[in-house]
């Protein structure tokens, strides 16, 4: 997916969890439920739903942080993580996960970036790389969805839509 469509989904998802932070409050006691702390959510849902493609120069992310992203780039170089197939590390549910765990007993602040960079590989998981898993040893999708196709920007949207929807529900 493209830059656009991770954007909106991490956005989406960040708002989702902010409706709901007073359930979110009563399932894990360290997350307060204060209008800071939703907009924590909401924005950690748009800066992680692009951060994972900070490894890539030439994506959004790699072009808003240029000499960072030009440095993890030149090390997927070395590892042959370029172009589409450039997802390495930084695309490995474990990492994202293992940093939700531990944000959330440090700093729980930093639980909503760590939502939306999941929220970046759940739409990865429907492109025809998919996602590295167990630290690059294998790749996962579900589909072949093509990054910026207009099948992609419907299948976002319907995902902003199921996302909010059930923000709105629950």
């Amino acid at each position: 997916m493209n830059g656009n469509c991770h954007f909106v989904f991490g956005a989406s998802l960040g708002t989702a969890l902010a409706m709901n932070m007073d359930k979110i409050e009563t399932a894990f006691p360290k997350i307060t439920s204060c209008p800071e702390t939703a907009t924590l959510f909401i924005l950690g849902g748009l800066i992680g739903g692009i951060f994972p493609d900070i490894d890539n120069p030439s994506s959004y992310m790699g072009k808003l942080t240029v000499p960072v992203s030009s440095v993890i780039g030149g090390f997927g170089k070395i590892s042959g993580k370029t172009g589409p197939m450039h997802r390495g590390i930084l695309h490995d549910p474990v990492v994202y996960i293992t940093g939700l765990i531990i944000s959330y007993m440090i700093c729980p602040s930093l639980v909503g970036i760590f939502m939306g960079c999941l929220s970046h590989l759940y739409l990865d998981m429907f492109t025809p790389a998919g996602i590295p898993v167990l630290l690059g040893k294998k790749h996962f999708r579900l589909a072949k969805i093509t990054s910026g196709s207009s099948q992609s920007i419907i299948f976002t949207w319907l995902n902003v839509i199921l996302a909010v929807s059930v923000g709105l529900v629950i």
